[in-house]
């Protein structure tokens, strides 16, 4: 997996302002962690990845291979917490399988699939703001609308920007000790020397790296006035209300429904109980 997730495209999502694209992800968390049943937090998965795919111009195959590592790992947290939940028993819960004091019932499914559909929900609305903002410009918005320190916002930026210098520098280090007969496995003692071997020469780089760009900030008289201009503005469009007012409705509405359906918040809904 690449180090920066960030994709550059000239596509809806793009376009649209990162506070914009961050409230709505963090809305979907929140949701997600209110409403406790699985057909909303399914609906929420869905549309989430569908609007990524659609308005963010990321393929369709790159997102699923994504979300792929979420997916496999939630098969474990499904039987774990479908065996030892603790079901309701004046709720009349439908015992599947039993096993001494485990014991499988229809609300521990749904709970363990509400967890699972929870995570790849988290993991979804954080995706559609890291693939489609670049770090640039989410950190123009945070000065510039939030009101964020200048000196906090262009620091954090340039540690921000290390990431893929550093992920590149540790494959160079590797192929050199690969060049000098330095093997990865072996003995515990082996792989601690070899781990030492690694850390320290990325350390030290990195160092040299930020003492460079603390010289060059300081020169360009980074930090000598309580306030500067910008270059880029950061500003809210149309689009961002044409997103804004989309997705409260389509998500609004498939509350409605669900609420009218007698569905929303229900742990195991009618059809399935």
């Amino acid at each position: 997996m690449k180090a920066i997730l960030f994709e550059e495209h000239d596509s809806f999502l793009h376009r649209l302002n990162p506070l914009t694209k961050l409230a709505f992800a963090a809305l979907i968390m929140i949701g997600l962690t209110v409403i406790v049943d699985p057909i909303s937090s399914l609906i929420a998965v869905l549309a989430t990845t569908l609007t990524i795919w659609l308005l963010g111009g990321v393929r369709l195959r790159s997102l699923l291979r994504i979300l792929a590592p979420v997916a496999l790992l939630s098969f474990g947290v499904i039987w774990t917490t479908a065996l030892f939940y603790v079901a309701d028993p004046t709720s009349h819960p439908r015992v599947f399988w039993t096993l001494g004091p485990l014991v499988v019932t229809d609300q521990g499914l749904a709970y363990g699939l509400v967890i699972v559909l929870r995570m790849l929900g988290f993991f979804a609305a954080s995706l559609l703001f890291v693939l489609t903002t670049d770090p640039t410009d989410f950190v123009q918005a945070l000065m510039q609308k939030l009101r964020v320190g200048y000196r906090f916002g262009y620091g954090a930026h340039a540690a921000y920007g290390f990431v893929p210098l550093l992920d590149g520098e540790l494959a160079t280090i590797r192929a050199a000790h690969r060049v000098r007969g330095v093997r990865e496995g072996g003995s515990l003692k082996a792989r601690y020397r070899y781990f030492v071997g690694l850390l320290v020469p990325l350390l030290a780089g990195a160092v040299r790296r930020a003492e460079r760009v603390a010289l060059a900030m300081d020169a360009r008289g980074f930090g000598a006035y309580p306030a500067r201009t910008f270059y880029r503005r950061s500003t809210f469009g149309r689009e961002d209300v044409a997103f804004v007012v989309g997705s409260g409705a389509i998500l609004g509405g498939c509350l409605a429904v669900l609420s009218y359906l007698g569905w929303l918040g229900r742990l195991v809904p009618p059809f399935l109980g």
